[in-house]
């Protein structure tokens, strides 16, 4: 027992870590109504710029077009590096409030979840441009030493980062408890109109709460940097855990958040514990950690959610456009013809960038599915592609095609159960859960020698069917990769999944996934079963998704976890964006845009860069503020000469329900 207590002290640096982010969160959501996925980057990019700062003396500018490494002579001490990376933080904080967030408070939800991805994905790239993906460290700041727990010594710099978050979340509950601003701030997210007439900036209160939201993981951010390396993407989606611990506390109590936060990385620290002393059945071990806050996430929203909205909300949210797809069989022919084409006379890179494309596009279809036409926000339609996929590989010795049909039925399963909590909970609570769902799969699935095999490679038997080679290498024919007769095959599987999508739009089930999307009390008493109608939508999602999984199996052959990670889920799930979320158009777009696709090997980089990552971000931000509906809706865009949003002009009301 004494060594359980002692590896859950040891786990209290990394719980303040998470703590501030969930109270950051909880800041963010308190002051605007968004829950910023990009908290988790927004306090990498000032870690990293400090590093950097203590490193070489070069200043990182959070830009993009022009160099953004300014040289400012020798490695700095301390205390400027620190004030130059906060300094960083808040301006990023700012630019994205009022430049993103702010122009966006009267658009959908998954709009604003896409923005925020999308300042993910542009904070990452502008790490990644300047470090790489290699993790950095800094000098140890916090003091030193160790103290004796239990007959062990302990590292007291965990407890130093410990009582200053706790010392912050005392600052900052007196302040949103006693101050004429906190008390502003609570009322906004009731009425921002009421604020208004009170004489308060709604706008002003929103760019508050950012910067003290920016401050806080900022610091924590700096500080972090010594205990252990900041990776741009790990670190990045620590965020998980933070929106677990503000989740807890119920997105208002901060000193709850700062509890779970701690509680969570506790558990962590355990679990390592556990792992090696082999208490976990192997199965579990490769992500055991990961269960946390997954955990909390999918309690806290399941045990307070409801099964229909309040009655308070007469009007639903603004939605994206579902295009009703056309039926023109020259169009689809046309469609279907080009990539065709490619495969009988492309080169092999051409070849290799249609799978791609394809594999991407029955990918996005699933989201289509899901997010166009049901609402529900899914982060993890590439984990759920990895899972059938791996599925696969663990069916040796059972023939083509009744091995991808047994994989696709039980992705099938796991994504309709993955989708039970949305019995409860809908918009961006669901992003949440399945967003923390991606991790769990990545750490414990995809990394595990149970799961993925020995030496965590995973290898499929090719696909074979009457004697028809369909192999995507074949035999004897080294010449020839990818084989045309496999790029027929994916060709074949990516017409099945946008015909199926089409007709499902169509037909009385969609036109309930519709319903419900647009307002689920009204679809409720017109006598659509909800409940029914959501796990539906994720049982389809999930199977689109597990044919993606078994194409991409396919093309690989031998294969591991890599491509399949949470960070190329918010890639794929912002591509998806971009090309218009609500049509097989924009799934069509989407997969052309890809990494590896055909318009990147168009463009003579058939590898993708760190500036083409950083370019899918900000394309995504451009969209998220100026075409909602994704490229796909251009036709239908009529240009404004206002940049702003026009106050004079009826909007839509969007009810914000508290969580």
């Amino acid at each position: 027992m004494t060594t359980w207590l002692l590896f859950l002290l040891i786990g209290v640096g990394t719980g303040a870590l998470y703590g501030a982010l969930g109270m950051g969160v909880i800041l963010v959501y308190r002051g605007s109504g968004v829950v910023n996925f990009a908290l988790g980057a927004m306090a990498m990019y000032p870690a990293v710029v400090y590093a950097e700062l203590r490193k070489s003396g070069d200043l990182l500018l959070p830009v993009v077009l022009v160099p953004n490494r300014v040289e400012l002579g020798d490695a700095m001490s301390f205390w400027p590096a620190a004030t130059l990376g906060l300094a960083m933080g808040l301006a990023v904080a700012a630019v994205s409030y009022l430049v993103i967030f702010r122009q966006l408070r009267f658009a959908p939800l998954l709009t604003l979840v896409v923005a925020s991805v999308g300042l993910t994905i542009v904070l990452q790239g502008l790490a990644v441009k300047s470090f790489g993906t290699a993790a950095v460290r800094s000098p140890a700041v916090l003091p030193a030493g160790t103290i004796e727990v239990f007959g062990r010594l302990v590292p007291v710099d965990r407890f130093w980062l410990l009582a200053l978050v706790f010392v912050a979340m005392i600052g900052l509950t007196i302040v949103y408890r006693k101050s004429r601003f906190g008390l502003a701030t609570r009322a906004a997210v009731l009425s921002e109109k009421g604020v208004t007439l009170l004489g308060y900036s709604a706008g002003r209160l929103g760019l508050i709460n950012w910067m003290l939201a920016a401050a806080l993981v900022s610091v924590v951010g700096v500080l972090s940097s010594s205990l252990g390396a900041v990776d741009p993407f790990n670190f990045s989606f620590y965020v998980v855990p933070g929106l677990g611990a503000a989740l807890a506390g119920r997105m208002k109590s901060l000193p709850i958040a700062l509890f779970a936060g701690v509680a969570i990385g506790s558990f962590e620290a355990l679990s390592v514990h556990l792992i090696s002393s082999r208490q976990i059945p192997g199965f579990l071990q490769g992500g055991f950690s990961s269960l946390g806050p997954f955990l909390v996430i999918v309690a806290v929203l399941t045990i307070g959610g409801r099964s229909l909205p309040n009655r308070a909300a007469i009007l639903e949210p603004r939605q994206v456009n579902a295009a009703m797809p056309t039926t023109s069989p020259w169009v689809w022919g046309v469609v279907s013809l080009m990539p065709a084409l490619l495969i009988a006379f492309g080169d092999g890179p051409m070849r290799l960038a249609v799978l791609q494309t394809l594999f991407v596009v029955v990918l996005l279809l699933s989201i289509v599915i899901l997010t166009g036409y049901l609402g529900q926000v899914s982060l993890a339609q590439l984990a759920f592609a990895g899972f059938s996929a791996f599925m696969l590989s663990r069916m040796d010795g059972i023939p083509f095609p009744v091995a991808p049909i047994l994989a696709v039925g039980l992705t099938t399963i796991t994504g309709t159960l993955i989708g039970v909590p949305a019995l409860r909970i809908r918009g961006i609570q669901f992003a949440i859960v399945t967003f923390s769902a991606a991790f769990v799969f990545e750490q414990l699935l995809f990394r595990s020698p149970s799961f993925v095999g020995v030496g965590g490679l995973a290898d499929v038997s090719p696909p074979e069917l009457l004697g028809l080679d369909l192999d995507v290498f074949g035999s004897g024919q080294r010449g020839e990769f990818p084989r045309r007769a496999h790029g027929y095959l994916a060709l074949l599987l990516t017409i099945g999944s946008a015909v199926f999508t089409a007709r499902l739009r169509s037909s009385p089930v969609g036109r309930r996934f519709l319903a419900v999307r647009n307002n689920e009390r009204a679809a409720a008493a017109a006598g659509i079963n909800v409940a029914r109608t959501k796990l539906a939508g994720a049982a389809f999602s999930s199977m689109i998704a597990g044919v993606a999984g078994t194409m991409f199996a396919y093309r690989s052959v031998t294969f591991n976890g890599s491509g399949l990670e949470a960070s190329r889920g918010l890639e794929l799930f912002a591509l998806g964006y971009l090309g218009g979320i609500g049509s097989i158009a924009g799934a069509v777009i989407g997969g052309l845009l890809a990494p590896s696709g055909l318009v990147v090997v168009l463009l003579s980089s058939a590898e993708p860069s760190e500036n083409q990552f950083l370019g899918t971000g900000v394309a995504l931000l451009v969209v998220a503020i100026r075409f909602p509906g994704g490229l796909a809706a251009l036709s239908r865009y009529r240009p404004s000469l206002s940049l702003a949003p026009d106050s004079t002009k009826r909007r839509s009301l969007v009810v914000r329900q508290e969580q």
